[in-house]
């Protein structure tokens, strides 16, 4: 970290939220948005390789999503619409409502972004979005079981994650993602486990809840609804060879990409669902020719 970096600590809401920030503290702000699981902390080489194209242009705020990382978790159901009203309140706080913000977004952060973004169009400048907005539509027959479940996890409610060691976790990150080097396996798992004990054991730094499925699943045209408000240019930068392409057919991605007035769509061959750890030299040229458009 250098000089211009701060781990800082805000009370949102009824928790308290971690956030990263870094960069220029007077340049255009960057909100940077994890996916799940993950925390804010895994796009330092994304905003590395975009700092070094353009020095001093940007400020980079990443924080952690409530019940991820750092950020305190809640012990209940995480309803999506709480993630909306957590990035409301930190642009309200960092920013200031006046000022619009360029949202960079990988999976699920995508998914929150492009809601948002539809939501309150004139705050956000610009979209990009990493490999998202291709969560499947609910499927109605499956309704019955997620509402049992869901009762089920509150009589009997989820437990952490917990592997032997640092060298566990890192195997199992790197069985999930095949397209990260062990290098960048290895700082995943000490940024997404904490210590469990004196044994060596490490725990997920993530709420089991965020694991339990919610009563309602996801709508597709609730979200190309909102997808259709967005006024922002959105670049969808995906991975050639994530599985995440496979969650949707190619002609219904198409139809949800039509959803925005103003978009580019690049895939990045040799790419992984992680594309911004995999290539962030790649990922942030892409991201900045966009910006300098």
């Amino acid at each position: 970290m250098n000089s211009n970096d701060a781990l800082l600590s805000l009370q949102i809401g009824e928790l308290d939220y971690a956030v990263r920030e870094t960069g220029n503290p007077d340049g255009v702000p960057v909100v940077l948005l994890h996916g799940l699981m993950d925390t804010g902390a895994s796009f330092e080489a994304l905003i590395d390789a975009m700092q070094s194209i353009a020095p001093g242009r940007y400020r980079y705020i990443a924080p952690d999503w409530r019940g991820h990382g750092a950020t305190e978790a809640s012990h209940d159901s995480y309803w999506f619409p709480g993630y909306l009203l957590d990035l409301e309140r930190l642009l309200d706080e960092l920013v200031g409502a006046d000022t619009p913000v360029i949202l960079v977004a990988h999976s699920m952060g995508g998914q929150v972004a492009s809601l948002y973004a539809g939501t309150r169009p004139a705050r956000v400048s610009h979209l990009v979005t990493l490999d998202s907005l291709n969560v499947p539509d609910s499927d109605t027959s499956e309704v019955p079981g997620r509402y049992r479940r869901w009762l089920d996890a509150h009589a009997t409610p989820p437990t952490a994650k917990v592997y032997d060691d640092l060298e566990t976790a890192a195997s199992r990150i790197a069985a999930r993602y095949p397209e990260l080097d062990d290098s960048t396996t290895q700082r995943l798992a000490e940024q997404w486990t904490v210590s469990a004990d004196n044994q060596g054991r490490r725990r997920m730094r993530v709420d089991p809840w965020h694991r339990v499925p919610l009563p309602y699943a996801f709508r597709a045209a609730e979200a190309k609804a909102l997808w259709r408000e967005v006024s922002a240019p959105v670049l969808c930068i995906d991975g050639g060879d994530s599985p995440a392409k496979y969650f949707c057919g190619e002609a219904e991605m198409a139809e949800r990409r039509a959803c925005f007035a103003d978009l580019r769509h690049i895939v990045v061959d040799g790419c992984g669902h992680m594309l911004h750890l995999q290539k962030p030299q790649a990922i942030a040229r892409h991201i900045s020719t966009f910006l300098s458009a």
